[in-house]
């Protein structure tokens, strides 16, 4: 592809940034509208995305793009002036030529401009385009597979005028046509591309750009605002230091004056650290947006009816969290729609109503945010899971009847693990749940399941609001110092080893109505004693769930807020290590996953 000039790629880049912006929301748009027929704004703001797209990529020459959006427009066109109604059928092709769009607007972005096969997808939206009176009759035809297409040769793009949205018009070429951009005029198509289909539970191509956030001006003013009192703290550090360097100070106004700059350092550095935090977080509907479009084809692919509700889609959460939650959310909405809803029928039965409900909801709880899907399905036969598991020889039969039900849903995120008979495309338990499990751990967050047979299933994530800097108590084993993150800590207690007990060889602490496991930090890590042992020790009483257990420590450092350094490839993917932080003196100090750590100490 020939080089870009500046002037072109802003165009591109301005085209793509808005074009982007607009399919993204425009999934959640037409599935809402499916619903709410009725809604004029709502109809009108959809009409409008497609007309804005259309005429952006007639301005650039994107031809093919323009086909697509033009006829989507048209269709959109009859459905607001009333003379087509909303519905299943339509819905699919408005669908499917929107995936389209996004299929030949990620072509533009990754600079790979192919001819794509458009007219079966056209093909479809044309019968919706006839006289009112004959649209219905024909409308089922346009769902039936076209007869093959030769490709088109490739014209060169002009820049033509925007046209007014009609119903049944084509853009107008402007009477002097004007050279479009280089990316487009001089970059041929390069193969015939087949139509897409939607991958399953995706809703189309993902345009979504992770290298860019938007950020509210005021954000940005705070942001400065604190920056010139870092700058006027810099200056007076400076000017100490020079004082102490030509012994102008003598050491009771230096004392004091240092102690002043430490203060006002410590503070303008963590509000500065806030408002960066502020700046990457972006609110949880970038990930929730896409899910109403899934449920809508696995309600159709399954013979379901199910009402998705969606609950504090505003929360934010750090970018970089977002990112990562999207596939086990995925997994676990694929689930809840094929093993905990039933069929209308099915529900009837049971006395239930014919939809079943599926509720997608975020909430912030401390430093943490709380993401759950809730289903009032059939409920988790825990029965069924332990037989299945002994099947299966995953565990013995005097195993399953010692085991709480908490640890009967654990075996629900072993790998391979599945209640399905028969194994689909759809089935979610056990295919995925424990890659659900696995990434939610790489987050350093926690995964619990609640159900109650026949009345349906929860599945909780509880996830830290961001992974750059946390919370943590500071702990030395033997001189050395690990954290611990203070999210999973629930108490800290000085006991005598006198009271430690031995279950079954492991150790243990009777603590008011539990019996609490320990870990001996010393013993995990290999550290060397240092000095004669003392009786007395800290334990630090950390929790994930309903689980808990102790960590034995020389002695409590104390609370610090840090950050959050990677150990590299190589060190990785240690088991209970969730990564390391440097501390004031210099020294790395390794971060401890107290959830992990139990379960490869177990």
């Amino acid at each position: 592809m020939p080089p870009i000039d500046c002037e072109d790629q802003e165009l591109l880049d301005g085209f793509l940034a808005e074009t982007t912006e607009l399919l993204e929301k425009l999934d959640d748009d037409l599935i809402t509208l499916e619903k709410s027929s009725d809604d004029t704004d709502l109809m009108n703001r959809i009409f409008r995305s497609i007309h804005t797209i259309k005429g952006a990529s007639s301005f650039l020459g994107f031809d093919l793009l323009v086909k697509v959006a033009h006829k989507t427009e048209d269709v959109l066109n009859r459905l607001r002036k009333g003379e087509l109604v909303v519905n299943p059928e339509i819905m699919d092709v408005i669908l499917e030529a929107t995936d389209l769009v996004k299929l030949l607007v990620g072509d533009i972005k990754a600079g790979d401009i192919q001819e794509r096969e458009t007219e079966g997808t056209i093909n479809k939206l044309l019968p919706f385009l006839l006289d009112t009176a004959g649209a219905s009759q024909v409308a089922a035809a346009a769902l039936q597979p076209p007869a093959p297409t030769p490709p088109t040769a490739i014209e060169t793009p002009t820049v033509t005028n925007t046209p007014e949205a009609t119903s049944d018009s084509a853009p107008a070429p402007s009477t002097a046509p004007v050279p479009a951009p280089k990316p487009v005029s001089e970059a041929a198509p390069k193969k015939v591309a087949p139509p897409p289909k939607p991958a399953e539970g995706k809703g189309g191509d993902d345009l979504s750009d992770n290298t860019t956030v938007r950020v509210d001006v005021k954000r940005l003013d705070d942001l400065m605002n604190q920056v010139g009192e870092l700058v006027l703290e810099r200056n007076r550090m400076i000017q100490i230091n020079q004082d102490l360097q030509q012994n102008d100070a003598n050491r009771a106004d230096f004392n004091e004056e240092f102690g002043k700059l430490t203060k006002r350092m410590s503070f303008v550095t963590s509000e500065l650290q806030m408002q960066v935090l502020k700046m990457r977080m972006i609110p949880v509907e970038k990930v929730f947006k896409k899910f109403p479009r899934i449920v809508r084809s696995m309600s159709r692919d399954l013979g379901k009816e199910v009402d998705l509700q969606i609950v504090g889609e505003e929360t934010e959460l750090d970018r970089s969290v977002v990112d990562e939650i999207g596939d086990p959310l995925i997994h676990l909405i694929r689930n809840a729609m094929d093993h905990g809803l039933e069929t209308p029928d099915e529900r009837l039965a049971a006395g239930k109503s014919r939809g079943g409900t599926l509720v997608l909801a975020a909430v912030h709880e401390g430093n943490q945010i709380i993401i759950s899907i809730k289903d009032d399905g059939r409920g988790i036969d825990t029965e069924r899971v332990g037989r299945k598991a002994i099947e299966k020889g995953l565990i013995t039969e005097d195993q399953f009847t010692a085991m709480s039900q908490r640890e009967v849903f654990d075996l629900l995120f072993l790998p391979g693990f599945s209640t399905k008979e028969k194994a689909t495309d759809l089935s979610g338990r056990g295919v995925g749940m424990d890659v659900v499990k696995t990434n939610i751990k790489k987050l350093n967050g926690l995964i619990e399941i609640k159900s109650a047979k026949g009345l349906g299933s929860e599945f909780i994530l509880r996830l830290p609001l961001t992974l750059a800097i946390i919370q943590s108590l500071l702990v030395e084993v033997e001189g050395e110092i690990y954290s611990i993150p203070l999210s999973s800590v629930l108490e800290t207690i000085r006991v005598d080893q006198r009271q430690f007990h031995q279950i079954g060889g492991q150790e243990v602490l009777k603590l008011r109505d539990i019996v609490l496991p320990l870990i001996r930090l010393q013993k995990v890590f290999n550290v060397q004693q240092r000095g004669e042992s003392d009786n007395f020790c800290y334990v630090v009483v950390v929790g994930a769930a309903e689980k808990r257990m102790g960590l034995v420590v020389t002695r409590l450092v104390g609370q610090q807020e840090v950050a959050i350094k990677s150990l590299g490839n190589y060190l990785a993917n240690i088991p209970g290590i969730a990564g390391s932080t440097i501390l004031g003196d210099g020294r790395v100090a390794l971060i401890i996953d107290p959830v992990a750590m139990s379960e490869v100490c177990e």
